[in-house]
């Protein structure tokens, strides 16, 4: 029965350390999750400035492309209007103004085409230009971080290294399947590994158990888990009561 008592105690304060290292590994896991985030950010505001910079040299292309275009057809239609003075039937005058308006309908329309794509440069110029700016921020603030994030986890690796030593300090001699289990017990069951049995119910769950399982449990001849919960089981007695309280002082 001491012998028991020895490895329940010894579960308890293994219970206390592991909430401790669980706690520290969450916010090493959480500590570097802001800067992530931000350098998500910078890598899509970089690859959003690389597509508006591609496109202002598109759209440029395009633009000289056009006025080339332009020069083309305004040399036609010089052509054609110097014709007008050396034809000699209405059919041929109607033939050159209507090539004439064709050409001035091509030039308006690309004409159009060149305005629309010269409010786009200025458009997509803006967003370059506020895009440079927020990625300079960026990376200033994520230097900033990295220095911070750095510190604060080489402290946090420090104060888990501290938990995991006294972990395995206070485990020395238990079982390393029931450590194993009570691990994973303490992770997924709200932080209590092991609870104490109270008139025939389990503190951990509720649960109401059988007479004889409960005295199997207070003979503490081996550890007993909870058929529902899982959790490790010991009787709560005045005696149980006293060197909890000496425990826990």
């Amino acid at each position: 029965m001491g012998k028991m008592k020895d490895v329940f105690n010894k579960l308890k304060l293994l219970q206390d350390i592991l909430l401790k290292q669980f706690a520290a590994e969450e916010e090493i896991e959480e500590i570097p999750r802001d800067l992530k985030k931000m350098k998500s950010k910078y890598e899509k505001l970089k690859r959003s400035l690389e597509e508006n910079n591609k496109n202002i040299e598109n759209y440029t292309k395009t633009i000289e492309e056009l006025r080339k275009n332009i020069e083309a057809l305004n040399a036609d239609k010089q052509k054609y209007e110097n014709q007008i003075l050396q034809i000699k039937t209405q059919k041929e005058y109607e033939a050159l103004t209507s090539e004439i308006a064709q050409i001035e309908e091509k030039i308006t329309m690309m004409k159009e085409e060149e305005e629309d794509l010269n409010n786009e440069l200025v458009k997509i110029s803006k967003e370059i230009e506020k895009e440079e700016a927020e990625l300079q921020s960026l990376e200033e603030t994520i230097a900033v971080k990295e220095k911070e994030v750095k510190e604060l986890l080489e402290k946090k690796k420090e104060e888990l290294d501290g938990y995991l030593k006294e972990r395995d300090k206070i485990a020395a001699g238990l079982d390393e399947e029931v450590i194993y289990k009570f691990e994973k017990i303490v992770k997924n069951k709200d932080g209590l590994g092991i609870v104490s049995i109270r008139n025939n119910v389990c503190m951990g769950c509720n649960m109401i158990l059988p007479p004889q399982f409960v005295n199997d449990v207070r003979r503490e001849d081996s550890i007993i888990f909870c058929p529902n919960c899982s959790r490790i089981l010991y009787y709560y007695d005045e005696e149980s009561r006293v060197h909890e309280q000496s425990v826990t002082i």
